[in-house]
């Protein structure tokens, strides 16, 4: 059985860890059929257009949602927050391996909040990215690589954006698996051997006792995700403050 406490110590050790094959094969083909549609939407695939992103993802397709709801990961996040799990941004972005450049994205991270001058002093991240990589990330997909550091590890950039890193990491994981980062970590991304597409999606999540807004947040309210909520419990918890989920069953007649 998979420890996911070690897991959350992972994230704070090294600023990531890697839940290997969550999404079944059969989940995977399903989310490819979504995203097929998706692009279709969006004229496809061109030399102008290599790439196409769908954010908020659950504005773009509502049908995603039930995927979101994958107790494994929540449960790994709510040890990585010591809170309950919200979703605070949910996205994707599909690239065809036949019309990107080498470099699918060049050194970046995601923690937009003020760094006191004395440095990080955390217990435990603010908030963390879920991707799940639905074709993996091996050299026929795409590499994705990491700048490994722990909590309160400086967060000042290494170096030029597309260029190497000294102690740069490739995470090579298998299809449906998800990476759960800390935002602060930097990490990049390289085009794959093959011609293929490369699926990635996921979300950013916050505890529920940290309100601190964040410029990547979006939201996800429309009638299929709130049917959703209705049918997947744990997706209700992600979406719904758990303190106003208690304030509504209180006053229940």
């Amino acid at each position: 059985m998979l420890d996911l406490q070690s897991k959350a110590e992972e994230v704070s050790e090294q600023g990531y860890c890697v839940i290997e094959s969550v999404y079944s094969e059969q989940e995977c083909e399903q989310i490819r059929t979504i995203f097929k549609e998706l692009c279709h939407q969006k004229g496809g695939f061109s030399n102008e257009q290599p790439t196409i992103s769908f954010h908020p993802l659950l504005k773009l397709a509502p049908e995603m949602a039930p995927f979101y709801a994958k107790p494994i990961l929540v449960n790994l996040m709510a040890k990585v927050f010591d809170d309950e799990v919200r979703l605070a941004h949910s996205g994707a972005a599909i690239f065809n391996n036949s019309l990107v450049s080498p470099i699918l994205s060049g050194w970046h991270n995601h923690y937009s909040w003020k760094v006191p001058e004395t440095g990080l002093q955390r217990r435990n991240p603010e908030r963390v990215l879920c991707n799940i990589y639905v074709d993996g990330t091996m050299p026929d997909v795409g590499p994705l690589i990491v700048l490994p550091r722990s909590l309160n590890d400086s967060i000042d950039s290494q170096g030029e954006a597309n260029a190497e890193w000294t102690k740069e990491k490739t995470v090579s994981i298998p299809p449906g698996s998800a990476v759960v980062f800390d935002t602060t970590v930097w990490h990049c991304s390289r085009r794959g051997n093959s011609d293929g597409l490369r699926h990635l999606w996921g979300g950013h999540y916050q505890g529920w006792s940290n309100p601190t807004p964040h410029p990547e947040d979006n939201k996800a309210e429309n009638s299929t995700v709130g049917a959703y909520k209705n049918q997947f419990p744990l997706l209700k918890k992600l979406l719904e403050n758990p303190i106003n989920q208690n304030a509504n069953q209180t006053n229940i007649p």
